[in-house]
This record gives structure tokens, sequence and C-alpha cells, in this order.
């Protein structure tokens, strides 16, 4: 009987495994070993203020270790390139660019660069198992919230597959409007060209520095 007891006292203090900490680090290990990926998405931005929602649609192609390029399809065409320390935005319809010539990775949180495997989550965020959400892909809920002050960012959604992809995202800002995205059709570590990342304007163009 005391031996029971004794058992008992142990298990009851042994160190539980926190399953929130442990998601983050299976999707962090999954994009660091993922040399490039591909997924279709559907994205819904809610603007809290104005109660005003914009659904949008396309492709995202990321390759490490700084590559990343969304090719939006509706409700209008545009591209964002990100080739090194170079973002390009791109509207093919009014023939319009706009260019950062000194964006870089380092400027984001890793709410952002974990796509490219860098970053830690755990630095940046606590982190928590969530409940099931019924309006987004089913997989394990992962709650972020920032330790500091984030730009962009007062929480954070991850839908979570049994590998460590993320199946959805959720943003909520400082402001309470709310951008998710919808990853379908992934594919992995195709062998990507450095070519797909890289954009020059047409000559025509109507080119715009920020």
């Amino acid at each position: 009987m005391k031996m029971i007891l004794l058992l008992a006292l142990l298990a009851a203090a042994a160190p539980h495994k926190d399953p929130g900490r442990a998601l983050a680090r299976r999707v962090q290990s999954y994009y660091a070993h993922t040399k490039d990926f591909s997924a279709r998405f559907a994205q819904r931005y809610t603007y809290l203020a104005i109660g005003r929602t914009e659904e949008s649609s396309g492709t995202v192609k990321v390759k490490r270790p700084r590559f990343v390029r969304w090719d939006y399809e509706k409700p209008e065409r545009r591209s964002l390139f990100v080739e090194g320390k170079t973002l390009w935005i791109w509207r093919p319809d009014d023939k319009e660019a706009q260019v950062k010539r000194d964006f870089g990775g380092d400027q984001l949180s890793s709410a952002f660069t974990f796509l490219w495997g860098r970053g830690d989550l755990l630095t940046e965020f606590s982190a928590r198992a969530g409940a099931p959400q019924k309006d987004l892909p089913a997989g394990d809920t992962l709650e972020l919230e920032p330790l500091k002050p984030i730009a962009g960012v007062a929480r954070l959604l991850f839908v979570v597959a049994k590998d460590g992809r993320v199946l959805a995202s959720v943003v909520t800002n400082p402001q309470g409007d709310v951008n998710r995205i919808v990853f379908s059709d992934a594919k992995i570590d195709q062998g990507l060209p450095d070519a797909l990342f890289h954009f020059e304007p047409p000559k025509d163009a109507y080119v715009q520095e920020f």
C-alpha cells in the first residue's frame, strides 16, 4: 500500500509534457527540414472597425533560404516576390510594380520566418494547445501570443498536421483585424528553381520604390 501511494505521488510530481510547446517544435522542425514547398491558399481578411471582409485565393511557393512567391488570382491578379532582400509587388493588369530593396527576413517576426526554417517560435511566443476549430481544416490547434509586442500580430493560431505542416493560419492584429489563410494541395521538396522567385518589370511598367 505504501509503495502504491509512493508511485502515485511520483506520478503526480512528474513534469507533464507541454502540448503547446511540443506543437510549436513540430511546426519548426517540419519547415527547418523542408527545402521548398508550394500550396494553394484561400484567404479571408476581416476588417473589424468597418465590418468588411475581403476574400482572395491563389498559390504560394517558398524555397529556403529566402525565396517566397505569392500569386493572387482572385479578386484581382497580383504577385509578391521575395528574393533575398528584395521585395516586389506586381499588378499585371495595371502594369504597376512596387519594390523594396532593403527587405529582409530579419525584419520579420518568427510568425512568418518559420516558413524559411528560420527564427524560433518559442523565443517570441507563449504556446498552448487550443480547441479544434470548426471552420478550419481538421488538425491540432496551436495558439501563440507574443511575449513582447510584435507589429501586426496580437494573436496567432495555427492548425497543424501530424507531420508539422501548417494547414491554416489565423493572425489577429492589435486592431482586431483577422487574416485567415487555409492551405491545400501542398507539395514539398520539388526542386523549385530560383528563377521562379525572380522578377523583372516590363519596360513599359510603372515602378515605384517604397
